[in-house]
């Protein structure tokens, strides 16, 4: 399920196995990509994928959290992840903030115009599901940043905090019982409306940023949250088979 395995085969063919026509050129040149992150998907997963569904070679750089330290002040903004891409006359330009990584990866090489079309009508649909995607991002977030190190104090909690475990352990099945069913049942609607994707016959970058989001709940990562978690959810789970 990671970057590496993702198939592109979904954006290269048309209806009923024809070839689709390329809606652009693509760059006639390939500039060098280097995308650095931690050995986790998180924020770069989306902007990983991105990469591979539009056939784009890059240096998947993944550095240890123990290397952040001595990284972090050498950001342009102190965090990850951070895109350099290296073009043939050597120059090399630095770019951080992971969505707008994801939307120039799909204008830049994906020479369909699937991903992130320019037709505003289009892109209007797109946006929607991505700002629904931001809307579950900020309904999870109290519940895993509690959880995450000393964060909870961000939250208005002392550092030593007797109650910590029993408060993440709270608040994450109050998500599994309120939040999740609520976002899974905006996203069912949304794809039993719109055809094999969120956004019609074609993945576009909504799909992208959905995929990495969801699978998260799956893998076991976070306490609380069973792996088993988005069975019930039948037409999101078919959504993310035929992402495969």
């Amino acid at each position: 399920f990671g970057s590496s395995h993702f198939g592109s085969r979904c954006l290269r063919r048309g209806p009923r196995g024809s070839a689709e026509k390329p809606a652009r050129d693509p760059p006639t040149t390939m500039p060098k990509v280097k995308l650095t992150y931690f050995n986790i998907e998180a924020a770069a997963e989306k902007v990983r994928l991105a990469l591979v569904v539009t056939g784009t070679e890059f240096e998947d750089n993944r550095i240890g959290f123990e290397d952040w330290p001595a990284l972090k002040e050498t950001m342009p903004y102190g965090q990850l992840p951070l895109m350099e891409v290296t073009e043939d006359d050597g120059s090399t330009k630095s770019f951080a903030q992971s969505f707008a990584m994801m939307r120039w990866v799909a204008r830049k090489f994906d020479a369909s115009g699937a991903l992130y079309p320019a037709d505003a009508d289009k892109m209007l649909e797109i946006e929607e599901v991505m700002g629904l995607a931001d809307d579950l991002t900020r309904a999870w977030q109290p519940a895993f940043y509690m959880g995450m190190g000393d964060r909870h104090t961000n939250y208005g909690h002392p550092a030593e905090w007797p109650e910590k475990a029993e408060t993440v352990k709270a608040l994450r099945e109050k998500f599994l019982a309120e939040q999740l069913p609520k976002f899974m049942g905006f996203f069912s609607k949304k794809l039993s409306a719109s055809g094999a994707f969120f956004c019609g016959d074609k993945p576009t970058i909504a799909d992208l940023q959905l995929l990495a989001q969801l699978r998260y709940f799956t893998k076991g990562v976070a306490d609380h949250i069973p792996t088993d978690c988005l069975e019930p959810y039948t037409t999101v789970t078919g959504w993310m088979k035929r992402m495969y």
